[in-house]
């Protein structure tokens, strides 16, 4: 909650009773000042805004509760407010509900006198009928969004050609049934767009996880905020995305949609680390500097900050130079939408700190900020003379006076004008010509081409063809992207020859129209197109536009085309729809995968594993890869993923299981380990014979990199057949440690009594003071054994005052009866780690009452009430908040990287480190110091996204645990905090639920002394 406001040139502060630093300031740039727009009390958990055409403002109210509970629960709990400001100071004085009863409103659009408002699985338009600022008429304009994740629908805004565009993301989808029956449906996240009214829906771009919003460009490229656009690599996650017609898109495959797959995803504009873009606008007033005029302005929810992006073309695309624009330190300040106003202010959402779910903000607190709407603007800045546009008498305007009105400076009267002249329709054409022909502003004479395109008939028609040959490309490229809206034919020739013209963002408009109004006698063109140099983004556009105005015959002409670009893009399409299944021969195919271009190359081999059917003409290559002395990296890779694709045919386990054999195979050892690496990625519901005793002749390997590659497989695959072999490596003493471990670790789900050389094999680590990676992971795997009350009393011992050791990981061994003396012992030892700071759950001491001696029970339920509350933790939190200054970095790199709690052993940073847990390259960026300090502290209380810790219970009686890695429709893989895997069957869990603690260890601000910890987080919020 904000108690205090101080306004400066620069910076707002106020006292933040969640830190205990005191004042935090919110930074802008020197000329700039930014400023409450809204009075604190009338506005809490705000997500999303618009203006409608009279000034007034829209914003949309969080319940403040759970997301994700919430919305599949289709809960009406949300609400949209409505605020004026009357004086035009700047601040809205007045506001009132507008409507309520609504399921997380997650986008705005105003057009017309309708608010078409978010309400998920139903996209509405909201009417107040009789003007008294309430909405009284709901209709449903389109109905089946999901609504299972913070994915569903949001991001309305309506795109210079007049229609509604909206983002969904995954896994929430969509399911629409349209007027004539056909079905569009898809689970990837996507860019939709259809008519005001819902009618003419379609799907632009998909494979996305969470696609927020997105802006236009004056000559209609879309630009949106793409989160989780790939899996976290180096500390980068989330980017700006080109949305171009059929695109495919990172993270996930295309489910449902029916454009065509034209090779690689599309890449990113901008990359960034896990910032949550959120809203983003694109700045279209003059009052700020004209350096920033144009700009894109990104809320970066985790980064506490507004980012402002100039758009730089390269190639067809662009990238980004990017400068923070408004920045804060307080932890509970998460922008959420970004928005211009008329008088050409920016105005900031900020949402508070009620969204925890999947986001890395702490949940130890006290109350949520319930956040804010500021306003940025010059601090010299006059006011703008009527910037709604509200005095114009629009209905005695010319069509002249009204086209000249698209040069205005104020961008509300543009729009304003724009509406107009398209709703006078034919008689606005000449107006528009004439203006047109006449203006210098390349942005005004794009205003008037969409207007144009907004306008039925040939006339309109015969001006938008006319300015495919305006002198700037600029315009040039918007109307050909006008003319693909109106899917002219007779634009087919014009738009051919602008495939070669010089200027490569013209080169693309012209491709994606051809996709609309080519024809036959555009392939041409088209394919010579491609012969040239060609980014991504063109590549995709041509070949989209091929798709739709080839025919299957011209495709399998383009296979014997000189160039390769063609022989790729033709060989992609003729294995999709709506060519014949089959219409690719196999043979066509394998040629290709020796071609001497990459590119083709790659493309024959995906078409290969898409055909499981053609194992036969696949085996020849497996054959000759597995016996080749020398492949180079790319080789390996295609080895591997022909033997994943073809795992399924008996002829392909075959040459699997006799490359393994060192006797009777002459395959390489180095080849020997990539297929046992391979096999422990197989998703096949039944190990094959010949692979289970593959894998035990493995197991005498001469090599010992095959032999500890044949036990990793083994543990992962769980073969059970090979336990003997397993437990007599467990039991031989002469045998490296690790590889004992490994052997032991695979049988222990089956054979989880230790003997004496498996229990001193996992206890040395832990008596000796062995680093932090190797006493973690003993005591994971001991906490799955079943001991003796001997070994369990050693066992503690060992662990006592272990901070690095949960007592959650060794429980599940004392679930089973215990003696007196042993229970005795674990109530002590868990009565300390209680007063440490570790919290067990009622499940916990439910197990742990069923498990010790009657006499002891009441000794359980005494630990309750040791366990802390949550102010306890609280208090906690703020005794170790003063380590997160003063500390040197340098030293904390040595204690990240180092044995003594090992970080790097689970997190990663800059490429060093593992891969368990979340890569830490950028997490000052995206983490305040408060909330890294509770995730160190109390690991459990929040969870990254991705990260969370299950239990699996299978029906033979197994029990498992750790992350989800990887999962089919047939097996789930389990990644354990030691970084091993386990596959389980899926029609074999019995119970699969979400653990409440982490899979990192809860004591490590224990293990560590102040200074360390001091350094240690100086050197994690140094990660920007």
């Amino acid at each position: 909650m904000i108690r205090a406001i101080t306004l400066s040139i620069a910076l707002i502060t106020w006292n933040s009773p969640a830190d205990a630093a005191g004042e935090l300031p919110l930074r802008v740039p020197p000329g700039f000042v930014i400023e409450r727009a809204v009075a604190e009390t009338d506005l809490v958990f705000p997500m999303f805004a618009v203006f409608d055409d009279r000034g007034r403002l829209f914003v949309t109210e969080s319940s403040g509760l759970d997301l994700y509970a919430e919305i599949s629960a289709g809960t009406r709990k949300c609400r949209i407010r409505i605020f004026e400001d009357h004086d035009g100071d700047g601040r809205f004085e007045s506001s009132r509900v507008f409507a309520d009863g609504l399921v997380f409103p997650m986008g705005l659009a105003w057009r017309d006198g309708r608010l078409y408002a978010a309400d998920p699985p139903d996209l509405v338009a909201l009417e107040d009928t009789d003007n008294n600022g309430r909405a009284e008429r709901r209709k449903v304009i389109l109905s089946g969004f999901g609504h299972r994740d913070n994915g569903s629908l949001h991001g309305l805004i309506f795109g210079p050609d007049g229609l509604l565009y909206m983002t969904t993301g995954h896994p929430d989808g969509y399911r629409f049934i349209l007027p004539d029956g056909t079905r569009i449906e898809g689970e990837s996240g996507a860019l939709l767009r259809c008519r005001p009214d819902g009618s003419h829906l379609e799907i632009i771009s998909r494979g996305f996880e969470n696609l927020v919003e997105v802006a236009f460009t004056p000559s209609g490229e879309i630009i949106g905020t793409d989160n989780w656009f790939q899996r976290p690599t180096g500390g980068i996650r989330d980017a700006l995305v080109h949305l171009v017609e059929g695109g495919l898109y990172p993270l996930n495959a295309d489910l449902g949609t029916p454009q065509p797959i034209t090779g690689e995803f599309l890449p990113p504009v901008a990359l960034f680390p896990a910032v949550a873009l959120s809203g983003l606008a694109r700045y279209r007033g003059t009052r700020f500097p004209s350096e920033m005029r144009g700009n894109l302005f990104s809320a970066q929810h985790n980064a506490r900050k507004v980012e402002r992006h100039v758009l730089v073309p390269e190639s067809a695309t662009f990238r980004t130079e990017d400068f923070d624009f408004v920045t804060s330190d307080d932890p509970d300040f998460h922008p959420s939408d970004v928005l211009e106003a008329a008088d050409g202010s920016l105005l900031v959402v900020d949402t508070g700190s009620w969204y925890v779910q999947h986001c890395p903000t702490g949940k130890i607190r006290k109350t949520h900020a319930t956040g804010g709407l500021y306003r940025v603007r010059r601090a010299d800045a006059l006011p703008l003379d009527d910037p709604w546009g509200l005095r114009v008498e629009w209905q005695t305007l010319s069509d002249e006076n009204l086209a000249s009105l698209l040069s205005d400076k104020r961008p509300v009267v543009r729009d304003k004008a724009q509406r107009a002249l398209e709703q006078r329709g034919v008689t606005a054409v000449d107006a528009l010509k004439s203006f047109v022909a006449t203006r210098v502003d390349v942005e005004a004479k794009q205003r008037a081409i969409w207007t144009l395109a907004a306008i039925p008939g040939e006339r309109s028609l015969k001006q938008l063809r006319a300015a495919l040959h305006d002198a700037d490309s600029g315009v040039a490229a918007t109307a050909a992207r006008a003319l693909g809206r109106r899917e002219d034919k007779q634009a087919a020739v014009e738009l051919s020859r602008l495939l070669a013209a010089t200027e490569p963002q013209l080169r693309l408009a012209a491709a994606e129209a051809l996709g609309h109004c080519g024809d036959a006698r555009s392939l041409a063109a088209i394919w010579q197109a491609l012969t040239g140099p060609v980014d991504r983004v063109y590549e995709h556009a041509l070949i989209v536009a091929a798709h739709r105005v080839a025919t299957t015959a011209d495709l399998e002409s383009a296979l014997e085309h000189p160039s390769s670009h063609v022989q790729k893009a033709a060989l992609i399409l003729l294995d999709q729809p709506p060519r014949p299944k089959g219409q690719l021969a196999a043979k066509l195919v394998i040629e290709r995968v020796s071609a001497a271009d990459a590119e083709l190359r790659q493309a024959a081999l995906h078409v290969l594993r898409n055909h499981p059917e053609w194992s036969d003409e696949a085996v020849g290559l497996v054959r000759d890869w597995l016996a080749s002395a020398m492949l180079s990296d790319e080789e390996q890779r295609t080895l591997s993923g022909l033997i994943l694709a073809f795992q399924e045919r008996p002829v392909v386990q075959d040459l699997v299981a006799d490359a393994l054999n060192a006797r009777k195979a002459a395959t390489p050892p180095e080849r020997r380990a990539l297929v046992l690496e391979t096999m422990s990625r197989s998703t096949l519901r039944d190990l094959p014979k010949s692979w289970s005793d593959a894998l035990a002749v493995a197991l005498e390997d001469p090599s010992f990199a095959v032999r500890a590659a044949a036990v990793r497989t083994i543990a992962v695959l769980q073969v059970p057949h090979l336990d003997d072999q397993l437990a007599a490596l467990v039991e031989s003493r002469d045998a490296p440690a690790e590889l004992r471990l490994e052997a032991l670790r695979a049988i222990l789900p089956r054979r989880s009594a230790l003997s004496d050389a498996a229990f001193e094999l996992l206890l040395r680590p832990l008596e000796t003071g062995a680093d932090a990676v190797a006493r973690i992971e003993s005591a994971e795997l001991l906490g799955r054994a079943r001991m003796t009350d001997s070994q369990r009393r050693r066992l503690l011992a060992a662990v006592r005052g272990d901070a690095l050791v949960s007592p959650a990981t060794l429980l599940p061994a004392f679930r089973t009866p215990i003696s007196s003396e042993a229970a005795s012992d674990l109530l002590d030892y868990l009565a300390d780690s209680i007063r440490a700071g570790w919290r067990p759950t009622e499940r916990d001491l439910a197990q742990l009452v069923a498990a010790v001696p009657a006499e002891l029970r009441a000794k359980v339920n005494g630990l309750r009430q040791l366990m802390p509350k949550g102010d306890d933790q609280q208090a906690r939190l703020m005794a170790v908040a003063p380590l997160l200054s003063g500390g040197e970095p340098e030293r904390g790199r040595s204690i990240f990287f180092g044995k003594k709690v090992g970080c790097a052993a689970c997190h990663r940073i800059g490429g060093q480190g593992g891969q368990i847990g979340p890569d830490l390259t950028k997490i000052g960026a995206i983490r305040s110091g408060r909330d890294l300090l509770e995730s160190i502290a109390l690991p459990s209380s929040t969870f990254a996204q991705g990260y969370e810790n299950y239990l699996v219970q299978t029906t033979d009686g197994l029990v498992l645990g750790g992350l989800i890695a990887r999962q089919s429709a047939e097996t789930l893989v389990l990644l354990d905090a030691s970084g091993n895997e386990t596959r389980v069957r899926k029609d074999q869990i019995e119970e699969m639920r979400r653990q409440a603690t982490s899979i990192m260890p809860e004591g490590l601000d224990r293990a560590l002394t102040a200074e360390e910890m001091r350094d240690l987080l100086a050197f994690l919020l140094k990660q920007k």
